[in-house]
C-alpha cells in the first residue's frame, strides 16, 4: 500500500473574517489563551443523508425490465450511516453539534429518525413536489440553498460517497462547489488533530489499486466517506424511542433556489434498466494435442493454478498401494515399520 501526503487548507469561514481588532477566535475559545482545547471548541457539523432501497429488496422484472417498487424496503443509505456515525463520535468526544439534512418525501423521515437514533442532535427535511424530478446537481443546489439560508455554513459537512440506488457520487462534490468549500472524497479514515488551531482533520483517502493518500485539512471542509469508514453503532431502545418522538421540521427549498437550476434541462437520461448479468463461468478447454488420458486429467484439474491431478490405472491392490504412498508422502498415514497398511 502506497501513501502520499499533502495538506489541504483555506481561510477561516467567511463569518469569522468579519471580526475586527485582531485575529478572530473560534466559537467558544477565549482570546490570548494559546492553543485551544478541543473540548472548548464547538464544532458545527451537518450530515447530508438519503433514504434508499435496501439492495436485497430490489427486483427487476426480466421480461418488462421494470423495477418492482412495491417490494422496496427503505433504509438509511449505508455510506450515509457511516457519515452519521463519524459525526456522532466527534460529538461524543468534543461536544460538537450534529444536524442531519435530507431531501425527500414524508417517508424519508425514516432515514432522519435512524440518524437521530445514532446520535444526531437535530434533523431537517427538505421537500417540494417538483423535487421528484430533480437530478443530483439540482439536489445539491437545494441543499446548498438551505445551508446558506442559515446564519453560517457548518464547519464540517459530511456526505456518503455514493448511494445504493444510483451510486452517482455527484451530490457531495456539487454541494462543495455550490458552497465554495474545499472537498476531500473517498475518506476511509478520519481523525481530529488535538491542540491545533485552526481545527484540522487528518484524513486517509482511498485511491485506486490499493493506494492511500494522507491529508491534513483545515475547517471549514466537506468530505465524502466510504462505506467502510466505520461500523455504525446499534442504537439503544431509549434512543430509538426518542428518535420516533422527535419533531422534524419541513422546509420548501424552492423559494431559496435560483432559476439557473430550475430552468436547466434534464441532467440525466435513463436508457435502460436490467438485472445484473451473471458473471461468465470459465470452463478450461483441454489441449487437443494431448492424448485422451491427458485431456481427462486437465478437465479434472479444472484449470486451477498449481493443482496437479493424476489418473491411476491397475488392479485394486496396485491402486490401494498407490493411495497409501500418496497419504504417507503427505504425512496423513504413519504405519509402524516398513510394511504398508491400507
Amino acid at each position: 500500500m502506497g501513501i502520499s501526503t499533502r495538506r489541504l487548507g483555506r481561510k477561516l469561514p467567511r463569518i469569522l473574517n468579519k471580526c475586527r481588532g485582531g485575529a478572530c477566535p473560534r466559537p467558544g475559545v477565549a482570546r490570548g489563551r494559546g492553543p485551544p482545547d478541543l473540548k472548548d471548541i464547538m464544532l458545527h457539523i451537518c450530515v447530508c443523508i438519503k433514504q434508499t432501497p435496501d439492495s436485497a429488496s430490489v427486483y427487476v422484472d426480466p421480461v418488462t425490465g421494470e423495477v418492482d417498487s412495491e417490494r422496496f424496503v427503505q433504509v438509511l443509505n449505508p455510506a450515509d450511516a457511516c457519515a452519521v456515525e463519524a459525526a456522532a463520535r466527534l460529538k461524543d468526544q468534543f461536544g460538537a453539534t450534529v444536524k442531519v439534512l435530507t431531501l425527500g418525501p414524508k417517508d424519508a423521515e425514516g432515514a432522519l429518525r435512524a440518524a437521530l437514533a445514532i446520535g444526531a442532535g437535530s434533523a431537517l427535511r427538505l421537500w417540494n413536489p417538483q423535487a421528484s424530478e430533480w437530478g443530483p446537481f439540482t439536489v445539491a443546489a437545494a441543499l446548498a440553498s438551505c445551508l446558506q439560508h442559515d446564519a453560517s455554513v457548518p464547519d464540517l459537512i459530511l456526505c456518503g460517497g455514493s448511494t445504493s440506488d444510483w451510486s452517482s457520487g455527484i451530490v457531495g462534490p456539487a454541494l462543495a462547489q455550490q458552497l465554495d468549500l474545499p472537498q476531500v472524497t473517498g475518506i476511509a479514515q478520519l481523525n481530529l488533530l488535538k491542540e491545533q488551531e485552526p481545527v484540522t482533520l487528518r484524513l486517509t483517502r482511498r485511491l485506486e489499486r490499493g493506494y492511500r493518500e494522507l491529508l491534513e485539512a483545515e475547517l471549514p471542509l466537506l468530505i465524502t466517506v466510504t462505506g467502510d469508514l466505520n461500523e455504525p453503532r446499534y442504537p439503544s431502545l431509549p434512543a430509538h424511542l426518542a428518535a420516533l418522538q422527535a419533531h422534524i421540521p419541513v422546509l420548501d427549498p424552492l423559494p431559496l433556489m435560483s432559476d439557473e437550476w430550475l430552468d436547466s434541462s434534464d441532467e440525466m437520461t435513463l436508457l435502460e434498466i436490467h438485472a445484473p448479468r451473471p458473471r461468465p463461468h470459465r470452463i478450461p478447454a483441454p489441449d487437443s494435442r494431448h492424448s485422451a488420458y491427458q485431456r481427462i486429467g486437465e478437465i479434472v484439474a479444472g484449470g486451477a493454478t498449481g493443482r496437479q491431478t493424476r489418473l491411476l490405472e491397475g488392479s485394486p491392490e496396485e491402486l490401494a498401494r498407490a493411495l497409501v504412498e500418496f497419504l504417507k508422502a503427505r504425512g496423513f498415514v504413519q504405519p509402524p515399520g516398513d510394511r504398508d497398511h491400507v
